[in-house]
């Protein structure tokens, strides 16, 4: 494995345990994390991403977040995973995305997060499930 993927691997290694200085460390200290690129501006430098990372987090009880393929070009690492977490009320949320990673001198410089924000909402507040067309990318083997 690379050390892009090795480092994003990490990355999502911390998501699970819970540590969220060692991802923030992970960012250069002028770093960007768009976890939501096309709906919310990004979080930039390490206040700004811990603070974020720190409130997300908190919203989900249960992680089960996996990465179903990775592959790097140049700085940059693109990834495919499935976002899965329990609210803390037991509300479950399912959702495939994508991302890519900009890293720089071992630091992830820039982090974007693509998904359909609607679909989290909509589970999250119990409004809708996952479209059955979409089942077969949460079921893809990693």
């Amino acid at each position: 494995m690379s050390t892009g993927k090795q480092l994003v691997t990490r990355f999502f290694d911390h998501w699970h345990a819970g540590r969220i200085d060692d991802m923030v460390g992970m960012f250069a200290s002028d770093g960007r994390f768009h976890f939501s690129a096309t709906t919310k501006p990004p979080a930039v430098g390490h206040e700004e991403i811990r603070e974020f990372l720190t409130t997300y987090s908190g919203l989900s009880a249960v992680k089960r977040l996996r990465i179903n393929a990775m592959a790097e070009a140049g700085g940059d690492v693109f990834y495919e995973a499935v976002e899965d977490f329990d609210l803390a009320d037991g509300t479950r949320v399912v959702t495939p995305y994508a991302g890519v990673v900009r890293i720089a001198d071992g630091r992830f410089v820039d982090w974007r997060d693509y998904f359909d924000r609607a679909t989290i909402d909509e589970q999250a507040s119990g409004e809708a499930e996952l479209p059955q067309f979409a089942q077969e990318l949460l079921e893809r083997p990693s």
